[in-house]
């Protein structure tokens, strides 16, 4: 059944756009949220180091990995410096993009495509994978968060 007047709108019509912008309000916070899941593993994967099990998450960031392999293990210090700044760092792209900043957004994901680049220098290729995955699905987040923006207020 048609609208014979498509200016006027109908509570299905409503509904839908609720639903909408329900779901892309879900995509973009899902997107977001891994920013933060970055951040958590790459602390896990030093906590792990520590430990001395040989028990890692491939989510995390690889640059503490290349720049470890660099050093050859030489200043744990600095590697520990250099993955807690970088954690602060996805947090922050995390809270900024959940807070629909997209500039941030953007530079957070071009940060993790560099990381992906020094992963595929230390030679991780199952990271290297998760890095690949983890950009599309940060790329669907910032899609989502874009289109959010573009819809009226609700």
């Amino acid at each position: 059944m048609t609208n014979p007047n498509p200016g006027v709108q109908t509570p299905q019509n409503e509904a839908l756009k609720r639903t909408k912008r329900a779901q892309l309000e879900q995509n973009a916070r899902n997107g977001s949220t891994y920013f933060f899941w970055i951040a958590f593993f790459s602390i896990f994967n030093k906590v792990m180091d520590i430990l001395s099990t040989k028990r890692r998450f491939v989510f995390g960031l690889g640059a503490p990995q290349y720049v470890d392999r660099l050093l050859e293990g030489s200043n744990p210090a600095l590697i520990w410096g250099i993955t807690i700044a970088l954690a602060i760092i996805f947090v922050l792209f995390g809270v900024f993009s959940r807070r629909r900043n997209i500039p941030v957004y953007i530079v957070g994901i071009i940060f993790y495509l560099v990381d992906m680049a020094l992963s595929i220098l230390s030679g991780d290729l199952v990271g290297t994978i998760v890095h690949v995955v983890f950009t599309v699905l940060l790329v669907l987040g910032l899609i989502a968060t874009r289109k959010l923006k573009d819809l009226p207020p609700a």
